[in-house]
């Protein structure tokens, strides 16, 4: 068990002193998900909209009504200011997304940078100067009719279904099942590269049998088992490290809310750490070269992550079905039950398929092991 310990030791300060992998299993998980995370979620915030309204007091009245009702609120955070130069000014500075000037019955419009708000902004906004437009029109062709008579004409039209506000690329879905943007892919993108911290593992085993240094492994009077297991060993620990880091650094930069059952986190760490480690080893038992390995193992992966939701919060009720057979959806659905501030005792059916997986893989790779690393 010594040997197996400082062979694990080895193996993990060998993986930490590479560049490459340290770019590609820390620096690349934390950047999509502050890429990802912060783009989707700015998206489904409130746009800050700038206001001026001068003219018929009836027409600046309504505005301003219509842009505190509840039918704009969840859409719009408005800043109503004394003169169009403010607007303006705010769209310099960076104080609001879009503005608007409402001068006698004229509309003015004032996109800021980003085009998702302005297209938010101009959508809600459309449907309130075609109510205005269609009101002074029926006032003028047909004076006799009342307020009420007129609004409920306009309620029997159903405008508001006409155009919808969502989040494309989540379906609607801008609160992701309850999560923010944040946390939903802080949890898709620590399984995803949980998993692809396997594949040190299987390419280390293919480069040492194409190096020979398992031959020379092969020839020394100690017991080969205990040295790969102990290799095997460090990758798993070296995934457990990743996992440490991206869950503090996402919490304490990035104001990702984990929850309190750390230690239940750590357990589903651990087996989908356990899990990428044996389907690394039954990886190598059929593979040999590296870049086969590299190809394999990344489409597979990434097809799990893409099935599970990882990638796209909502494809489908058939695609979510699909994901139910992928290792990435029993640990993301336990991980977030304890985010939302469940424990590991809330999760036990989901850990236990996830456990029921990991014993499977470790089955098959016992099987597999002597072909992984046999010479030829």
């Amino acid at each position: 068990m010594r040997l197996a310990l400082l062979m694990a030791w080895n193996e993990v300060v060998q993986l930490i002193r590479s560049r490459t992998v340290l770019l590609m299993l820390l620096g690349l998980p934390l950047l999509l998900i502050f890429l990802l995370g912060n783009t989707l979620e700015s998206d489904s915030k409130p746009v800050k909209l700038s206001v001026f309204a001068e003219g018929s007091e009836s027409i600046v009245e309504k505005f301003k009504i219509y842009l505190t009702s509840s039918d704009a609120e969840s859409h719009f955070d408005p800043l109503f200011r004394e003169d169009e130069e403010t607007v303006k000014e705010d769209l310099r500075s960076g104080k609001s997304d879009y503005g608007v000037v409402v001068l006698d019955g004229a509309v003015r419009y004032y996109p800021g940078k980003f085009i998702e708000r302005n297209l938010i902004a101009e959508s809600v906004l459309n449907r309130l100067v075609s109510e205005m437009k269609l009101r002074h029109s029926a006032n003028a062709v047909l004076p006799q009719l009342s307020d009420e008579q007129l609004n409920a004409a306009i309620s029997s039209t159903g405008s508001r279904d006409f155009v919808q506000i969502g989040n494309l690329v989540a379906r609607n879905s801008a609160d992701f099942n309850n999560f923010s943007a944040l946390q939903y892919y802080s949890v898709a993108y620590l399984i995803m590269f949980l998993l692809y911290s396997g594949m040190t593992a299987a390419i280390s085993l293919a480069e040492e049998r194409k190096d020979g240094t398992l031959l020379r492994l092969y020839a020394m009077p100690i017991s080969l088992n205990a040295m790969l297991f102990g290799k095997l060993l460090g990758a798993t620990f070296f995934a457990l490290i990743q996992a440490a880091i991206i869950v503090v650094f996402t919490k304490s930069v990035y104001g990702v809310d984990w929850g309190t059952d750390y230690a239940g986190i750590a357990a589903v760490c651990l087996l989908v750490s356990v899990a990428t480690v044996c389907f690394a080893v039954i990886i190598s038992s059929f593979l040999r070269s590296r870049r086969a390995i590299e190809s394999i193992f990344s489409l597979l992966v990434v097809s799990m992550t893409f099935l599970s939701g990882g990638m796209i919060a909502d494809l489908g009720p058939t695609v979510r079905k699909i994901g139910k057979f992928t290792l990435n959806h029993w640990a993301n659905e336990a991980i977030r039950t304890m985010m939302a501030g469940g424990a590991l005792r809330d999760n036990l059916q989901v850990i236990g398929i996830l456990g029921a997986i990991a014993a499977v893989l470790l089955a098959l790779s016992v099987l597999r092991f002597r072909k992984a690393v046999a010479l030829a």
